[in-house]
């Protein structure tokens, strides 16, 4: 998405199949775009989002 994203979470993000990948950008444009939060921080936020409602598919993807 964007090269202002922490590595941290752009690591993760690289990670993540297309399905999830869609999940984490559309949270993430979303809270930027919608709330007004900015951009590397919805980033970060999306990613933990994701996560929490894919538990066992995000954990799949990082073995």
């Amino acid at each position: 998405m964007s090269t202002s994203s922490h590595p941290i979470v752009t690591d993760f993000a690289d990670l993540l199949d297309e399905n999830l990948r869609e999940a984490w950008e559309e949270r993430a444009a979303v809270m930027q775009f919608e709330a007004g939060i900015p951009r590397d921080l919805a980033e970060a936020l999306a990613l933990l989002l994701v996560i929490r409602q894919y538990p066992t598919e995000v954990i799949n993807r990082l073995v």
